[in-house]
């Protein structure tokens, strides 16, 4: 029976790892991946072209609607075709979804690989389905749930998804060293895992190290915490900073139980060769409490900062609005408490209400109001309402826009360490941009710099100000078509005592050349020192380098 194994990723630059695992079974098999943005119609006619008998799809909540859509496609256009679904998002309702929809056959709930195997032997060797742990299937109008697959303890037997480097997507390449997770935080599924199941660490040294030998550019792990074993957790970092190169490792962690040696240890790996996302959600005791999420967040804190003041791994935290019994002022608190720690990126996300956990059957306990489809997101809750979540989505697109995105770092370390509250700051920003019709349209990196200018000069030092946008601007677009508001008027010899300092601008960039450079006056000096600005009120002129951004002054 000819197998295709697909899925939709929320991004061309994902790929997906669930199929890989499956595809190790039968090399018979093949895949497809798209998009959630990609043509429902053009992804059916790629996939039919590949002729299969039997398809099956990695479901998530970022892509179960368009799935859906394309399955149904799909069987309309040849209905001898089997689809099944696996994954998260269908392993929970796996017979209402056999249920409501006659274009799906079966269901792989729960861990997929024994399931997989088995369940494609079956069909293969026209075999019964009912020894098939882990399956839901129809049988004429019946739907039959089988036992549900445990747990699989040894994780060694699960093959290595990526055989060869032709396996190796061009993409984000996702890594699986360990499954569950210590922690019971009840909005997560992996909750419902009790405990940590690894691979051997030989194993992953092994297939590591494989991914350094083929220059991946980026490797994630999807471990929910991977210092949860801190002897694991140190073993493979200590091999990744023995064995460095080219490629970058993603981690999720636990930031307050990271101790004395597992710092200074990451105190010494290269400069970008490790990411961390570390979870904050909140800083409330009693909200934490609430979600079942233990959390030393002093700990947790001093240990962010010393990791920032290292200067050699991104750091990354995340907070949550809606959480059961959390108010705005509760929220904001967080916010700025985790922008005291100067993260590089801090993510605003919302709660959702993801089937099969905890938190689930707690929605009338906090009044919770969620979307009943997916993203299932948070639309009102018992302590925060409708129109306060709804500023939040406002805040969330300016935040990751503006700040998140690092295109004004130099006008915001100067203006965000004088501000009361960081949280209030962006709200009062989303606000003037809402009047400027920010959120109908898109508007061009020009334009955003000049709402940032009108916003800012009114409050704040105006020459400043300019300067600094001036400095972002440039370093950003790596351009020297400044907009009109930024502009200003140029000494007639300056292009005269650029050409006489080359050879001093050769010594700091080798292989520069004039034409690599954009020289612009400048009515200060400005440099970031571990987060903190430094600004000279000095003329000078700026020498941006075109081919990395950074600048000197002469």
């Amino acid at each position: 029976m000819k197998c295709v194994l697909a899925a939709l990723n929320s991004k061309y630059i994902h790929s997906n790892l669930a199929i890989r695992y499956l595809k190790q079974y039968d090399e018979k098999i093949e895949t497809f991946e798209g998009t959630i943005n990609d043509n429902i119609l053009n992804m059916a006619y790629k996939i039919l072209e590949l002729s299969p008998e039997l398809l099956g799809f990695s479901c998530y909540i970022w892509n179960i609607e368009e799935t859906i859509k394309l399955c149904s496609t799909i069987k309309k256009m040849d209905g001898r075709i089997k689809i099944f679904l696996g994954g998260p998002e269908v392993s929970f309702n796996g017979e209402d979804i056999l249920k409501k929809y006659d274009f799906i056959d079966y269901i792989i709930a729960g861990e997929g690989e024994l399931t997989f195997s088995e369940f494609i032997k079956a069909l293969n060797e026209n075999k019964s389905l009912y020894e098939v742990d882990g399956l839901i299937f129809k049988e004429g109008n019946n739907i039959i749930k089988n036992q549900e697959r445990k747990s699989i303890m040894d994780l060694n037997i699960i093959p290595f998804p990526y055989k060869d480097k032709d396996e190796i997507p061009d993409k984000i390449v996702y890594y699986e060293a360990a499954r569950g997770c210590p922690f019971g935080c009840s909005y997560c599924l992996s909750s419902i895992d009790k405990g940590i199941r690894h691979l051997s660490i030989e194993r992953v040294k092994k297939e590591l190290k494989f991914f350094i030998d083929n220059d991946v550019k980026l490797v994630k792990f999807v471990d929910r915490t991977f210092n949860g074993n801190k002897k694991f957790a140190m073993e493979i970092w200590s091999f990744l900073i023995e064995n460095h190169k080219n490629t970058k490792f993603h981690f999720e962690l636990a930031g307050d139980i990271l101790d004395d040696e597992e710092l200074e240890l990451l105190s010494k790996a290269p400069a970008g060769l490790f990411q961390f996302e570390i979870g904050v959600q909140t800083t409330n005791p009693s909200i934490l409490k609430n979600i079942n999420r233990k959390m030393d967040f002093e700990k947790l804190k001093q240990n962010i900062i010393r990791i920032e003041r290292f200067g050699n791994i991104h750091c990354h935290l995340d907070v949550i609005a809606g959480l059961p019994g959390e108010n705005m002022d509760s929220f904001i608190k967080s916010f700025d408490m985790c922008m005291e720690m100067k993260p590089d990126v801090l993510q605003l996300g919302f709660l959702k209400i993801l089937k099969g956990s905890p938190i689930y059957n707690e929605t009338d306990k906090y009044g919770i109001k969620y979307l009943d489809y997916p993203p299932y997101q948070v639309l009102s809750t018992n302590t925060m309402s409708y129109d306060e979540l709804k500023m939040l989505i406002m805040v969330e697109k300016v935040f990751e826009e503006y700040y998140n995105s690092h295109l004004f770092e130099y006008t915001f370390s100067y203006v965000l360490p004088m501000v009361k509250s960081d949280f209030v700051f962006f709200k009062d920003f989303s606000y003037f941009l809402k009047q400027k019709g920010y959120f109908d349209r898109s508007f061009s990196f020009s334009k955003k710099t000049e709402f940032l200018y009108e916003f800012l000069k009114s409050s704040f030092n105006e020459i400043i100000i300019k300067e600094l946008l001036l400095h972002d601007y440039i370093k950003t677009t790596r351009r020297s078509n400044i907009p009109n508001f930024l502009r200003r008027d140029y000494p007639p010899n300056i292009k005269t005592i650029v050409k006489g300092k080359m050879d001093e601008i050769k010594c700091i960039w080798s292989d520069i050349d004039i034409k690599d450079i954009i020289y612009i006056p400048v009515k200060l000096r400005v440099h970031i020192e571990e987060g903190n600005i430094k600004i000279d009120m000095k003329d000078a002129i700026s020498i941006f380098n075109m081919k990395t951004g950074n600048h000197i002054y002469i």
